[in-house]
């Protein structure tokens, strides 16, 4: 990865501090993403500390479309080419909340962040000879409902909203991958796994009780958890290699692959972000 150029988003604690310090200790030069100046700072100075390539924090919310409008600016002014993005930042939520572009939460955190981001570095992206766009996965992904993505319809159940959208993270990582075969960027799902993370701050109640309790108990550590989707964003076995889902650093069945939903899909989140699926 030795002059490389890799992006992790949400990269301030749990798995996404291992990604970019594994990225890091291979030799790349790191763009980490933060909400939280500070702790931004502070994450940057300790992987720059261990590592040999340069280490820069930049800004962003992923759920602030104009968050993201901003950070893709500044990535593209300073770098000619994106060689990794990882969309690693996610989060779930027990209320039903908005975005500051008022779109239910989960689905412009999860989702419409990362396929906005994804959208707005593709030339970067294409400019690099082997680029490797890394998207996180889950187990828990399902219960899509292409009628009622924003929870209008249906009660709202935080557990629901965010399988929801790590099936529709899944459905346009594929999509993504068909668009680009002619170019040089590979798009993967890469599933940490249960992990012991800070990702249930956000919910509270029953749900999020028993799922801290679990992970006290079951869940793997972070830098475990940030092995597979390392290895997708770097191993040179992978090259070439796109639209695949990985958990374990084994191929997994490609669900949720249906060319139909897959088009209604990118056709809805292109509508909420106002960006072109076309590479």
């Amino acid at each position: 990865m030795q002059g490389r150029i890799a992006l992790v988003t949400g990269a301030t604690g749990g798995i996404g501090t291992e990604i970019a310090r594994g990225l890091v200790a291979r030799g790349a030069d790191v763009i980490i993403t933060a909400r939280d100046a500070r702790r931004g700072e502070r994450v940057r100075a300790e992987l720059a500390a261990a590592g040999s390539g340069p280490v820069e924090v930049l800004p962003l919310d992923v759920a602030d479309q104009g968050s993201i409008r901003a950070l893709a600016r500044t990535v593209s002014e300073r770098t000619p080419r994106l060689d990794v993005l990882v969309n690693n930042a996610g989060a779930w939520y027990t209320d039903k909340k908005q975005s500051p572009d008022g779109i239910e939460l989960t689905l412009a955190t999860n989702v419409l962040g990362p396929h906005l981001l994804t959208a707005l570095l593709m030339d970067r992206l294409i400019a690099s000879p082997h680029a490797r766009v890394v998207n996180i996965g889950s187990t828990v992904a399902g219960n899509l409902d292409l009628t009622d993505l924003q929870f209008t319809r249906r009660p709202y159940d935080g557990f629901k909203a965010y399988g929801q959208s790590k099936q529709a993270l899944a459905m346009l990582t594929w999509g993504l991958a068909q668009r680009l075969e002619q170019t040089s960027v590979c798009v993967n799902v890469a599933s940490p796994g249960f992990v012991r993370t800070g990702f249930n701050r956000n919910a509270k109640g029953f749900q999020a009780t028993m799922i801290n309790m679990s992970a006290r108990l079951f869940a793997t550590s972070p830098a475990k958890g940030a092995d597979c989707p390392l290895w997708v964003a770097t191993a040179s076995e992978l090259d070439g290699v796109t639209g695949r889902w990985y958990e374990g650093r084994k191929q997994r069945e490609a669900k949720f692959s249906a060319p139909g939903p897959i088009a209604e899909l990118q056709r809805q989140c292109d509508e909420l972000t106002g960006v072109s699926s076309s590479p």
